[in-house]
């Protein structure tokens, strides 16, 4: 069974260092960040704003990954 990551604030520091590691290991990963066109190459982008739920929810309405990472942070 493929593991499937989703990655929240998959453009930062950490989640950018935690999705080369998975993508090494052969995962399939969903990274969730406002501009997903930063993301490394292999990375499904999928673009979100966490402060809007609404938009969030439809966003991640048709995801089912095995494993969820959270690396944002919020003023």
């Amino acid at each position: 069974m493929t593991q499937k990551a989703l990655v929240v604030g998959a453009t930062g520091i950490t989640g950018s260092a935690l999705i080369q590691q998975l993508l090494q290991e052969g995962w399939e990963v969903y990274g969730l960040a406002r501009n997903p066109a930063a993301l490394l190459a292999g990375v499904h982008g999928v673009s979100a704003d966490l402060r809007d739920a609404q938009a969030t929810r439809a966003a991640l309405a048709d995801l089912q990954p095995t494993h969820v990472f959270i690396t944002t942070w919020s003023r």
